[in-house]
């Protein structure tokens, strides 16, 4: 029981700092978007545009992911993880010196180089880390940092750029992400690495990861539905604060509000979808009812029949259920990757993710912009 305890107690350690890293690159990823109205009238810059500028974010980091996946598979992550860490921290810092988009854009995707990291360096140091029985759950944490960093984007955001403006609200969470790399560094040895090429299970033969052994059926079927998902989650985080107001006519505060509630639920759907992945078999079916239901409620708020605070609850439930079976989906994930290539399995699927955030944020932006605010969610 002792030992048990003590296992517990280093993997939540564990946890908590590749997490804290997770937080920060998915509040990377929404810094800007709370600040586009005010961004717009500084640069002069129209919605199409800025989302342009985000998806040089998700282009850098989608070219990368997956050789880096494989990098870690054979290096292990932690190295890689705390350079991932500095370099999105830079990116995003510098981006607050911007005069036009296009240096906007060319800092975004210099934070999305780092960004890149992330996802295989942190599946395949958790798989390392964490005892098998409870991956689910340490997976449900995981995710549940990211969620969290999306959740309370908007208000520090705002929050910081009403106290100074949306330049140094960039510099202070830029500046947080290089005392976050510097507290991974110290702590770096708590952190179990992937030996090189036993990236994989105990009862699974380790092999060298390659790209052909990421061609698979599984694998590529992942990174379409990826693709998809955040096809969606791209639209909805990054312009419902815009569509909110275009629709329904409220302020910015109320806007910020409701998106802040979208992913606070997204969150709380990630704590308990732990415990759902480690007691159910049937990981797909449980993904298909909760994108059912999440996309039920989107066609709800586009129909423009409910009053607005209908909507704060619709959106709530949509999160909830894409939040719920986040674990779930990674679980599967890992049950499918190739034998040694658990971080270039999650690098290559998370392309996929990275794809669909790169193709979306245009589309979207060019449907706002030509007055269709309610095509955003018949699409997402």
């Amino acid at each position: 029981m002792v030992a048990v305890a003590a296992s517990i107690g280093r993997e939540f350690r564990v946890l908590g700092l590749i997490g804290t890293g997770h937080f920060l690159s998915h509040l990377y990823q929404l810094a800007l978007p709370p600040l586009f109205p005010l961004i717009m009238i500084d640069l002069n810059a129209n919605l199409t545009g800025l989302g342009v500028a985000m998806a040089a974010y998700s282009i850098s980091t989608g070219m990368l992911q997956t050789p880096v996946g494989l990098l870690v598979d054979r290096i292990g992550g932690r190295r890689g993880l705390i350079i991932g860490l500095v370099v999105n921290a830079i990116g995003i810092a510098a981006a607050g010196f911007s005069t036009s988009l296009w240096m906007l854009g060319g800092f975004l995707f210099v934070a999305g180089a780092g960004n890149s990291v992330f996802h295989p360096a942190d599946y395949a140091l958790l798989s390392a880390s964490v005892d098998k029985s409870r991956i689910g759950r340490a997976f449900s944490l995981h995710s549940l940092s990211g969620t969290v960093g999306f959740a309370v984007a908007p208000l520090v955001m705002l929050g910081l750029a009403t106290l100074w403006n949306w330049r140094i609200a960039l510099f202070i969470i830029g500046a947080a992400g290089i005392g976050a790399a510097i507290m991974l560094t110290v702590q770096r040895k708590a952190i179990q690495d992937m030996a090189p090429g036993k990236a994989t299970e105990p009862n699974r033969e380790p092999k060298a990861s390659s790209w052909r052994a990421l061609m698979t059926r599984p694998m590529i079927v992942f990174f379409i539905f990826y693709a998809f998902l955040a096809g969606a989650g791209s639209g909805l985080n990054t312009f419902t604060v815009t569509a909110l107001i275009a629709i329904y006519g409220v302020d910015l505060s109320s806007a910020n509000a409701t998106l802040t509630t979208f992913l606070a639920m997204a969150a709380t759907g990630v704590l308990l979808g732990g415990f759902l992945a480690d007691r159910v078999n049937r990981h797909d079916l449980a993904l298909m009812a909760a994108y059912g239901v999440a996309a039920a409620c989107l066609m709800l708020v586009a129909s423009e029949i409910l009053p607005f605070w209908l909507v704060i609850g619709t959106l709530a439930l949509t999160g909830f259920m894409r939040g719920l079976v986040n674990p779930a989906r990674d679980v599967l994930v890992r049950k499918a990757a190739p034998p040694g290539a658990i971080g270039a399995a999650f690098g290559f699927i998370t392309t996929g993710f990275t794809v669909g955030q790169a193709i979306a944020p245009p589309i979207y932006g060019w449907l706002m912009d030509v007055g269709s605010p309610t095509m955003l969610y018949w699409l997402a």
